[in-house]
């Protein structure tokens, strides 16, 4: 197709800061246990000691995964710094890190679509399958060590239980409280490091990083190293330190990091989102920068302002205070603004308004209003990184919501956005992917056609039934959605992604509230508290992040409720 041609071609050209390679100290983050690299190699060795095989699959050949560097990093720089993960892969298994082939290890279960990367498949001595993890997003020493027991255990090996427990002093650590007492407890170096994790949760970013470079020598040094390059999965918000809740370890041999609910833990969810904003008042986690790092303070202004929704949705007033009033002073500085981006200032914007048209902040509402009506095209349509329905909706609904608080909206704008998003709709109901388009696969579209239908009937462009329609339709292909959720590209035939995911998710229950179709709000409710992770946050694109997921489905849940 030549506009993804043309896209790929304009990525590739962009300056991508997480594709480069670990340099310095950083460089030997997983150097301590000892990597085979050959299959047979591994196999040998298996064979004399009787050890299990541990083989990391950082990516497999033919992957959909755009990013997998970034991934190879996050999991040298986190788990396999671990000490207790590096204490059990060196002592009781064969460790091997190698890319994975469908064409060669197919047996393994190394199947494009199937497994997604990062992952662990462990191996007998006679190469037959123990166990396979996959879709690895939140890294947890606790939960790692558990993951190894159980594999030995069904290895038939002796283990000698270790469980990874927070003492008070680590436990203070967890909840943003750095702590002196620490150094009495563990070696000087690796408190410091926890000491640096402590002011980081608390948004002190400058104080741990001055804690990290004190750092000099050993694994915490190169720990440190990795993170202050913002290499790391710490500083992304992928790797924690605090206890698991009991259920995150009730299965002996979990296949992923994802852990159904029977109920969200939704202040555990909230403590994440507080913990990871910067005292300047910025979420900036995120690696989503496909236009090139130029395009990365939209996408903070934007994940920035999903995150206070959030908070605003279901944080305690008294708990959320301060992060709130540094949300709202970030975002209404336009100096955070990439001015020159044209690829997702629409999105800085859109949820930007949405945001200060809760709070009926009329300044604010008239101020984005305008630069909205700006970014839109004579067409009518508007652009995120290329001309598309999906934005258009959004910046339709977002509009939508200003007026409904008091805002002025220039009614020719409306009238030209639903124009050009009407001209995607085919007579089934189904809308294109690009602009100037019509119609298309409805594997591919079903996903986001409830919100694209509703923002229609918001302008009057669509009668209100068209919405149960859409949302029949997209329940009905929601498998495809979750099949590639953790891909970070395009990862099927219909051009499904799993940065698509939680867009999906909200305006599915955006277009279920407006309609009052509470069968569906209940059913998408369900399907949030199926995916959390294992501390109770939610991901879909590892370059989008867990605050960007984190926050979209608390908003989605808020909805639903």
């Amino acid at each position: 197709m030549p506009l993804l041609a043309a896209l790929l071609a304009a990525c590739l050209a962009a300056q991508k800061s997480p594709d480069r390679e670990l340099s310095g100290p950083a460089a030997k983050c997983g150097s301590e246990i000892p990597w085979l690299d050959s299959i047979t190699e591994a196999q040998t060795a298996s064979k004399a000691g009787g050890r299990p095989i541990a083989w990391f699959v950082p990516r497999i050949e033919g992957s959909p995964m755009d990013r997998k560097l970034v991934l190879e990093k996050y999991m040298l720089c986190g788990p396999f710094m671990m000490p207790g993960v590096v204490d059990l892969l060196s002592k009781d298994f064969v460790p091997l890190r190698m890319p994975g082939n469908p064409a060669i290890h197919k047996e393994f279960g190394l199947k494009v679509g199937d497994f997604i990367e990062p992952g662990l498949v462990f191996l007998g001595p006679d190469l037959k399958v123990i166990h396979l993890v996959d879709r690895m997003t939140t890294y947890s020493e606790e939960w790692l060590v558990h993951l190894l027991h159980g594999v030995l255990r069904k290895a038939g090996r002796e283990v000698e239980e270790k469980k990874v427990e927070l003492s008070a002093a680590r436990k203070a650590i967890a909840e943003g409280r750095p702590d002196p007492a620490l150094f009495q407890i563990i070696p000087g170096e690796e408190a410091r490091w926890y000491q640096g994790v402590a002011h980081w949760l608390n948004g002190q970013t400058a104080d741990a990083q001055a804690e990290w470079k004190k750092i000099r020598t050993g694994r915490w040094a190169w720990k440190a190293a990795a993170e202050l390059a913002r290499d790391g999965p710490f500083v992304r918000g992928f790797e924690i330190v605090e206890s698991l809740p009991p259920e995150a370890l009730k299965d002996e041999l979990p296949t992923t990091t994802t852990l159904p609910f029977a109920k969200a833990d939704i202040a555990r969810a909230v403590r994440f989102l507080l913990q990871n904003q910067r005292n300047s008042g910025v979420w900036d986690d995120s690696q989503y920068n496909y236009a090139g790092d130029a395009s990365l303070p939209n996408v903070y202004m934007a994940d920035t302002a999903l995150a206070a929704l959030a908070l605003r949705a279901w944080g305690e007033p008294g708990k959320i205070a301060t992060a709130i009033t540094r949300a709202e002073a970030f975002m209404k500085d336009e100096a955070h603004i990439a001015t020159e981006d044209s690829q997702e200032i629409a999105w800085a914007h859109a949820y930007r308004l949405i945001y200060f048209a809760t709070t009926g902040d009329k300044a604010m509402m008239a101020r984005l209003v305008r630069k909205i009506a700006e970014l839109q095209k004579p067409n009518g349509i508007w652009q995120h990184e290329y001309d598309n329905p999906f934005v258009t909706a959004t910046m339709l609904h977002a509009l939508d919501e200003a007026k409904t608080a008091g805002a002025e909206v220039p009614p020719a704008v409306l009238k030209r956005g639903a124009a050009a998003l009407k001209s995607t709709r085919d007579a089934k109901g189904v809308f294109s992917y690009e602009f100037p388009g019509k119609g298309g696969a409805i594997e591919g579209a079903a996903g986001r056609s409830p919100y694209l239908e509703f923002a229609l009937v918001l302008n009057q462009q669509a009668k209100p039934e068209g919405i149960p329609a859409s949302l029949e339709a997209s329940f009905k292909h929601h498998a495809l959605l979750e099949r590639v959720r953790k891909y970070d590209d395009h990862a099927d035939s219909w051009h499904n992604g799993g940065f698509f995911f939680w867009y999906d998710q909200y305006g599915r229950a955006v277009a279920a509230k407006s309609a009052g179709a509470t069968a569906a709000l209940a059913k998408q409710k369900e399907i949030v508290l199926q995916i959390p992770e294992i501390d109770g946050c939610w991901v879909d694109s590892h370059e989008l992040g867990r605050v960007y997921g984190t926050a979209m489905a608390l908003l989605t849940l808020k909805l639903c409720d």
